[in-house]
């Protein structure tokens, strides 16, 4: 079983990639692509195994192809931003939550009734 990091992590990397494609995408078209990309996490473990090499020692077992995130960062191409937990707009699709919490996080994505 995983656990929250690693898991938060796999899922990190899975997005850096998509944010990978759409940057080659967008060179692809003729933009410029200037900067990092912003990679928005809700776990601080997590960011911090991707932005440092040093907090990685528990997560050895994981298969080298998921500290392809570290590289991005160390390259300068995905920054790793921090998110609250508390806005995170993803939960109103992945979780069962309060009438109080869907109305907030319906609110955040835009979606007006």
């Amino acid at each position: 079983m995983l656990s929250t990091t690693e898991a938060e992590h796999v899922a990190g990397v899975v997005g850096g990639k998509k944010i990978c494609w759409l940057r080659n995408i967008m060179l692809e078209l003729g933009y410029k692509v200037m900067g990092p990309s912003q990679l928005w996490m809700d776990n601080q473990s997590s960011m911090s195994v991707a932005k440092n090499p040093e907090h990685h020692g528990w997560m050895k077992h994981l298969d080298l192809w998921y500290y392809w995130l570290r590289d991005e960062v160390e390259r300068g191409t995905i920054e790793p931003m921090y998110f609250q937990t508390d806005n995170m707009p993803a939960d109103l699709l992945t979780k069962s939550l309060p009438k109080p919490k869907v109305e907030k996080l319906r609110e955040i994505m835009g979606v007006v009734l």
